[in-house]
């Protein structure tokens, strides 16, 4: 777990997952379901090939899945900690398989804080370099 900050204290909350079930693919993630518009990050991750390849069930497969989703999370938030997680099988947005996973998460606020602000920071020179070509 990540050092904390001078009296910071973690958030306990929620995390939801998704992530596509395939070697290489998208994944996401949001601290905050609950919010009125919650904050949803994206990441393009890819899994070690032989690792998954290892996995001789669905579910393991999907374990494995969500596992290392968890572990590039935490790349962006040191602090998280995640327990009792609930998984199931979805069809996503092109017909393609993807694992859908929540449990109860422990954070530090600043550390998903600074994760949501350089996504905006990326959209708005996105926005930007649009603009200006």
């Amino acid at each position: 777990m990540g050092g904390y900050e001078q009296g910071e204290q973690p958030v306990v909350g929620e995390i939801i997952v998704v992530v596509e079930a395939a070697p290489q693919g998208l994944m996401q993630y949001t601290l905050d379901p609950e919010a009125r518009t919650p904050i949803w990050q994206a990441v393009i991750i890819a899994h070690d090939d032989a690792v998954i390849g290892a996995a001789t069930t669905p579910e393991q497969t999907a374990d494995l899945l969500v596992r290392g989703s968890i572990e590039c999370i935490r790349r962006s938030i040191p602090s998280l900690m995640v327990d009792g997680l609930t998984m199931r099988p979805e069809v996503g947005p092109n017909d393609n398989a993807q694992i859908v996973a929540a449990g109860e998460a422990r954070f530090l606020r600043s550390e998903w804080d600074a994760a949501v602000a350089q996504t905006d920071d990326r959209s708005a020179d996105d926005a930007l370099g649009g603009l200006l070509d």
